[in-house]
């Protein structure tokens, strides 16, 4: 048990030091990779994510020391309610990176940080999420809890859109499907390049759908969970 919880001390402070030193990356070299300014890269979802996930770890790698060395844990069931937010919203930024972004960019996106921002501490998150017991099992009401982070997201990122505000790159928004100006608008559809496009609300509906099946598909099968059911 001691090993296992060894092991999940090493892989949250690994997340923590590599989502912080990607995102710092990221805004290092940010101008290189074709923005205007370093900042800018702090207005997207990767960076946002990223900086969420490596606190929380930070945080739930201290509270398992602790606990190594038999100090009682009152907050442990509110860490991992935390860690399984942050650990849906670093998954979506993993996929959504990886399958709508990535293989379309005009550009090459395969760099240093952005591996370790959208591959490896994605990657890291999860593992140690379905590896280890973190505490008190989860109920059905936090699946929509993990819906806050992205929520809260789109409400930024629409805001500063709606103030026309450049993304760094030159555009009023973030990611194509939040071009709340595109061809289609927010409700439209065409066919452009034998490609349907879609407008914004519909992508919206989406990726909250994404989301919502990834937060209840690691509600099902969290450790703590099946735990629980393996003693009912």
């Amino acid at each position: 048990m001691k090993i296992k919880k060894t092991l999940s001390i090493a892989i949250n402070f690994a997340v923590f030091i590599l989502s912080f030193l990607g995102a710092f990356l990221a805004c290092v070299f940010a101008q290189k990779d074709g923005y205007s300014a370093w900042y800018k890269r702090l207005y997207y979802f990767t960076q946002q994510s990223n900086l969420w996930v490596g606190s929380i770890c930070l945080l739930v790698a201290i509270a398992k020391v602790n606990s190594l060395i038999e100090r009682p844990q009152k907050n442990e069931g509110a860490l991992y309610l935390v860690k399984y937010v942050f650990t849906v919203s670093i998954t979506v930024t993993g996929i959504i990176f990886c399958t709508l972004l990535a293989p379309f960019a005009d550009f090459d996106v395969w760099t240093f940080s952005s591996v370790i921002t959208h591959v490896v501490v994605p990657i890291l998150a999860i593992v140690d999420f379905f590896m280890c017991d973190n505490g008190k099992p989860l109920n059905k009401k936090c699946v929509y809890f993990a819906l806050i982070p992205p929520l809260i997201y789109f409400v930024f990122a629409g805001t500063l859109s709606a103030f026309g505000v450049d993304f760094g790159r030159g555009d009023p928004f973030p990611y194509f499907f939040m071009n709340f100006n595109s061809e289609v608008g927010m409700f439209g559809f065409m066919m452009k390049d034998g490609l349907p496009q879609l407008g914004t609300f519909y992508w919206i509906i989406i990726l909250f759908l994404i989301i919502f099946g990834i937060a209840c598909l690691y509600y099902a099968l969290s450790p703590t969970r099946l735990k629980q059911k393996r003693n009912k």
